[in-house]
């Protein structure tokens, strides 16, 4: 290799060495504004503008678009972490043993005491989406779909472990996360509600009763208030 040549692979490196460091940075940077901005949802509303964000933030507009492609950019990633934190206060019931009831019970008071604790946040995926398409649906839908979508792998496996026919399970679980969902803002809008605990009792009472029926047709009979094994266990 000549010299020229040499130089230019050196240059070439020390370009790419850059590339990757601003990239880094820039990943870095994005994700700590995202956090702030998560809490300046939570001072100042699900309607929190962009210049609240980098008002909160310390920085300028200006500034907070080097790292962001405008806007809706910066929206779609503040919906992506809010999304992330909701799914992961449900992670621990993916892979549920224990009695029925209490499964169902923690499953529902995780969700509802994440909502309590994020009105703002929740509202703003209510509000927003996760890409960049026009016709994106709210991000809060993807949410409850990933959801559904867990819970509905989660009774398959069940279901498989007992000989029973699967074909339902999907159907029940996208509509027992609706129903979940809509109760929860009803109870929440409520200017009596009732005790988180005994809210989340009722719930699961309910949402067991769905499941037992669609079990009892299949000749599967459960007691709720009595452990059953995961579905690995399952003989």
């Amino acid at each position: 290799m000549s010299g020229s040549e040499s130089a230019g692979a050196a240059t070439s490196r020390s370009v790419d060495g850059r590339a990757a460091r601003w990239s880094g940075q820039r990943e870095r940077r994005r994700a700590e504004f995202v956090e702030a901005a998560l809490q300046a949802i939570a001072r100042y509303g699900p309607q929190t503008s962009t210049e609240q964000v980098a008002g909160y933030v310390g920085v300028t507009r200006t500034k907070l678009y080097r790292y962001f492609d405008g806007a809706a950019d910066l929206h779609h990633s503040i919906a992506r972490r809010a999304s992330e934190m909701l799914i992961a206060a449900q992670r621990p019931v993916w892979n549920p043993t224990g009695r029925p009831i209490d499964m169902i019970t923690h499953a529902v008071s995780r969700h509802l005491q994440w909502r309590v604790d994020h009105p703002n946040l929740y509202e703003y995926l209510t509000r927003h989406s996760l890409s960049d398409d026009d016709n994106g649906v709210a991000a809060i839908r993807e949410v409850n779909n990933a959801v559904a979508t867990n819970v509905t792998r989660t009774l398959e496996a069940y279901f498989k472990a007992v000989g029973l026919d699967e074909s339902p399970v999907e159907t029940l679980s996208f509509g027992v996360i609706g129903f979940v969902e809509s109760a929860a803002t009803h109870w929440l809008n409520n200017p009596a509600p009732l005790p988180l605990a005994e809210f989340a009792a009722q719930i699961a009472e309910w949402m067991w009763a769905l499941l037992d029926k669609t079990l009892q047709s299949g000749g599967i009979h459960l007691d709720p208030h009595q452990p059953i094994a995961a579905p690995s266990q399952t003989p």
